[in-house]
Order: C-alpha cells, then structure tokens, then sequence
C-alpha cells in the first residue's frame, strides 16, 4: 500500500491540486448550496466560531501540566476546522490570510512536544489540514515555511517513534500491543499531514512512502483490535469518539486524496460500533461513562462518518435528530460527512442489547427520552483506560440519571490507582473485605454467560464476576428488567467465608431517604423519585463517596462531595437482590417483585 499512495494521489487528484483532505472542490459546492437543518446550522455554527477566532490572539506553546501542548494542538484543529470552512464557503480572503498566520504562529514554535505525540498527531492534522484548504492563498515562499515546519514537527518525530529511536517519550505509542486511541489518532493526523504535501517537488516520495505504510500497518492492526465483534470500544465512549473521530479524518482524507481507504475501515463492527453506542447510551443519548469517560452526549459528528461510510441511513438519523432537537450542537465537523437522507428509524429493535460473551448490556422501558433505562458492564478489569469496575451498572429515567458512574479521575494524581473512581468503592458494584489493597483483581476479565433480550418475557444479562475477587470467592451478578417493564432487578450470588465482609454500592447525586426499617429507599431529583427495596435479608444505609480507607485520599483527586452511596452491609454467604423501579406520579409500587436465583432467570 505505502507505495501506492502518492501514485494514487496524483491520478486521483492531480498533482497541486487542492482541496483534497476529507473535503473537495465539489463538496465544498454541495455545501454551499446545502439547505436544510443539518446544513444551516452547522454553517451558521462555523461562521459564528470563525467570526469568534478572527479577534482572538494567536495561540501560546503552553505546557500546563508539564506533559501536555494538548491542549493548543486542539485550539488550532478548531482554528482550522473553522476558519478553513469559512473562507472555501464564503471565498472571503480574510479567513485564509487569518488562517494561514495561525499556521505560521504554531509552526515557529519550538517543536508540538513529541514527548507527549498525542500533540503532534493533533497539530499535524492541523497543519495539513489548513494548508490544503486555504493552498491557493498562500505564496510559494509561506507554503514551503509550513512544508518545513511539517517535516521538523511532525514528520520527523513521527519516524521516531515508528523507528524506536531514541528520545525523551511519554509513551511508546507505536509499540505498544496491542496499544490504545493514540494509534487512531497519531497515525491518522500524521497521515492528513503527508497526503497534503505529498505531491510537492521538495518532499521526499520515498520518505513520505514510509510514513505511509507505517501508519496504515499499525491503524489496520489497532481497528481490529479496538473495535470488538459485539461492535463494542474496548476503551469506553469517551475513547471511541477520539479514536473514531481521527479514523474518520484519516478513512476521509485517504479517499479524498486518492479515491479509496485501503480496506482500513472495512470492517463491521466499526459500523456496528454506531448502534452499540445507540443501545449502551440512555435515550438521551447520555454516556454509561464506565472506565475513563465522561457523563457526556455520545452522538458526535461521526455518526454521520460512520453512516456514510457504510451507507447506513439509520446511523445517518441519529446525529440528524440530534441536531433538529438542538441546532447549537451543529459543528463544522457536520459538514465533513452529512448527506441528506430519509429518517429511518430503530422501530421494531428488542429493548435488551447485549450478547452471551460479550462484556456490556442494556435494558429500556422504551426509546422515548424519558423512558426507563439501565445499563450494566463486566468485560477487562485491565483494558487501556479501564477501572475496577466489574459489574458497575447506571439507572435513569425522566432524563436524570440516578444511579450514576464517576467517570475518569484526575489523570494527573500520585496514583491512579488508588484514586477513588478507579477503586471499586467508586463504583456501582460489591467490595469483599476491602483493606489497603485493590478491592477487585486488576487482571480480570468476565463476560455475559446468560443473556435475554426480553422479546419472550424477562430481559436480563448474568455474569460470574469471581474472577474479579480475591480468594476464590464466588461472586454472580444479574440484572434483570421484567416483563412488564415495571421493575429493575440487580441480584447478586456470593459464596463467601463465614466472616467475610462486604459492601453493595450505587452511587448517586440525587437525596436518599430511607425507610425506618431500612429494607427500602427513595431517591430523588429534580422533582423525580425512582424507588430501591432490599428483596430478603439486609438493610439500606448512606455513606459519603469517600474512601473506606483514609490512606488511599490523594488531594488532587476529584472532588466527589455532590454525591452519595446507597449501601448495603453483608457478612458471609448472602444472595442479596435490590429491586428498582421509577415512582410515576410520586407514588411508591403497590407490590414488590418476585425474587427468583439467577439460576430461574
């Protein structure tokens, strides 16, 4: 492939021609006279941001944390994301010569901190980007400034690291098996670079050839691996938006520039990575942030990527509806892959999503935003970017997530590890006998064993969790929705030692009341009540979310103080069952659900 590609560029494209990364001359044409939603307001967002970043001063080289320029690598990829658009739509110069100073402004600086290569990956895509939108206003001189500037910030760095040479290195991206988002985003911003210069009579074909085929072997490989057969992210939602974000400025900008992506995203659990994020979502499209990601909406402008890549309506309406909903979420990005097409919906889909063997599952009253809805994880206690988090689950209904995930900690603490969403205890799971140590075993994986989509009655997913607790203590969690969509069922199975001690804990940001007797609760928010009662042995208590252990406390860890743990406290063998269900109209359920073993799910 490496050797193809600058031959492919110029058949394809023609040799200087531009523009050619992820948007051409015709594209740009299309857009223009785009008229519809979609179209409007992503065009009013990128006029409004470009207008924004024509009176803002030129970016600093900050190192704020003394690791990352990150931070500015993104400010210019807006920069050029915006004011590139904005001058091939309006053809005003004003844009281009704006442009083109923030790309000389970054390309003096002293490097884009290969230390940290996340920076340079996003800097390059940048750059390259920009240079091939706003080419034929740049003179001869200010284009062979910004060539240099690619070769000394990016590309030589980036050969670096797919040599192994020797320097100061954060990470070594590249080598790592089998690695994390940094292949999407190093290698596919490293790429937009080249293919935009690579046809110039100064660079180097042969170099640049390497840069090629370095990038795609190592991004071919990272798909597939990434994006496993249930169409899940094995980093969570925060990561899959970045990685497929950059996979879909490298995939774009490959087709662009030389008419096909090499096979690079042929493959089909990227596409049904789109629906995995539909069903895992709430239907508020609210992240089950697990792992390191964030509470956040997870309908990027990639869906329209994914949707045109694999010509799938479906995934097309999904980022459209969002936007005729709230045109504000509209970005320039929008405009990269929207197409107009017929809406077409998920009617007729099951309300259970999951799969025997895979590591997450979903549960839903409905699809309308304000319906019922829960989610439960197991999979790699030890993937990039994972948690202690086995068996972790979210409720949420009325659009307010009740039972909720911390999400990631402060990557910049002592220890991580220790940190408090990353230890069990932050989570929505069980801890047995915790002490000073890890309170569930890092290195474990476990998957859904029994699954039910509840098209023929209960939808439930079970998983035995013991591989995830010390000393060979048996751990079993279900999570069931019945029948009738009424009730929420988290049932746990423990085969423990006579003294062992243990903890059941869900997270949440609403108030807690509960009962005198402690066998029930009622959590509430925003005016909204869903209601929790204990089916057999125990008693609900509150406890802040803090460590049970002082000594792990870290003060740069992030501030948890808006939110309490609905607990249970256990001793030995127990089959505890916690039974959830919203309160309609304030009221408490007239009768409790029938507590069946896992065994009768």
């Amino acid at each position: 492939m490496k050797n193809r590609v600058i031959n492919d560029v110029l058949s394809h494209s023609g040799k200087k021609v531009h523009p050619r990364i992820i948007l051409t001359p015709d594209d740009f044409k299309r857009i223009r006279e785009g008229d519809d939603c979609v179209y409007n307001a992503a065009k009013a967002e990128v006029m409004r941001v470009a207008d924004y970043f024509m009176d803002q001063p030129l970016l600093n080289y900050e190192i704020p944390d003394g690791i990352r320029l990150l931070a500015i690598s993104r400010r210019m990829l807006a920069r050029s994301f915006n004011l590139g658009m904005a001058y091939q739509l309006t053809g005003d110069k004003k844009y281009a010569r704006r442009l083109y100073e923030e790309m000389k402004n970054v390309s003096s600086f002293k490097d884009w901190n290969p230390y940290h290569f996340l920076d340079v990956g996003e800097m390059s895509c940048a750059v390259g980007l920009a240079y091939d939108w706003i080419y034929d206003e740049m003179t001869e001189e200010e284009k062979k400034f910004i060539r240099e500037a690619l070769i000394s910030h990016g590309f030589e760095p980036a050969m670096d690291d797919y040599l192994n040479r020797e320097r100061k290195r954060s990470y070594r991206w590249y080598q790592d098996t089998p690695g994390d988002n940094w292949k999407m985003v190093c290698n596919g911003g490293i790429t937009v670079a080249a293919l935009a210069v690579c046809d110039e009579d100064d660079m180097d074909a042969e170099y640049l050839s390497d840069i090629f085929g370095y990038a795609y072997e190592n991004t071919y490989r990272a798909v597939r691996d990434f994006y496993l057969p249930d169409g899940s992210y094995s980093e969570g939602f925060t990561y899959w938006n970045y990685a497929t974000d950059y996979l879909g400025y490298y995939v774009s900008a490959l087709k662009t520039a030389t008419g096909t992506d090499y096979g690079l995203a042929d493959y089909k659990p990227v596409e049904d990575s789109a629906y995995y994020v539909k069903f895992m979502c709430s239907n508020t499209f609210h992240s089950f942030n697990f792992g390191d990601a964030i509470e956040e909406l997870v309908c990027p402008e990639t869906m329209f990527f994914i949707g045109k890549n694999f010509a799938k309506a479906d995934i097309m309406t999904m980022r459209c509806e969002q936007i005729e909903r709230d045109p504000s979420l509209a970005s320039a990005a929008d405009l990269f892959w929207y197409e107009p097409t017929e809406p077409v919906g998920l009617d007729g889909r099951p309300m259970g999503f999951g799969s025997v063997g895979g590591d997450n599952a979903s549960f839903r009253t409905g699809f309308k935003r304000g319906d019922f809805y829960a989610a439960i994880h197991f999979g790699d206690n030890d993937a990039y970017h994972g948690h202690l988090d086995m068996g972790n689950f979210v409720v949420e209904w009325k659009e307010k997530r009740f039972l909720c995930d911390l999400g990631q900690d402060n990557y910049n603490v002592p220890n991580y590890r220790i940190a408090y969403r990353y230890r069990a205890e932050g989570h929505n799971t069980v801890v047995i006998n915790p002490d000073e140590g890890m309170d569930q075993v890092q290195r474990s994986i476990c998957h859904v064993d029994r699954f039910s989509d509840g098209s023929e009655g209960d939808a439930y997913a079970i998983s035995d969790m013991s591989a995830a607790y010390s000393g060979g203590k048996k751990m079993v969690r279900g999570m069931r929705m019945t029948a009738d969509k009424k009730w929420l069922i988290v049932r746990d199975e423990m085969e423990l030692d006579e003294g062992d001690v243990g903890y059941w804990f869900a997270h949440t940001r609403g108030k807690i009341n509960v009962s005198e007797d402690g066998k029930s609760a009622t959590i509430e928010m925003g005016g909204e009540k869903i209601y929790c009662a204990i089916l057999g042995e125990g008693e609900f208590t509150v406890m802040p979310a803090k460590h049970l252990f002082d000594g792990h406390v870290q003060e740069t860890q992030r501030d948890n103080s808006d939110v309490t743990k609905l607990t249970v406290r256990f001793v030995g063998s127990t089959n505890l069952s916690v039974a959830i269900a919203p309160m309609t109209d304030g009221k408490e359920p007239d009768c409790l659900p029938e507590d069946k073993e896992l065994s009768a799910w």
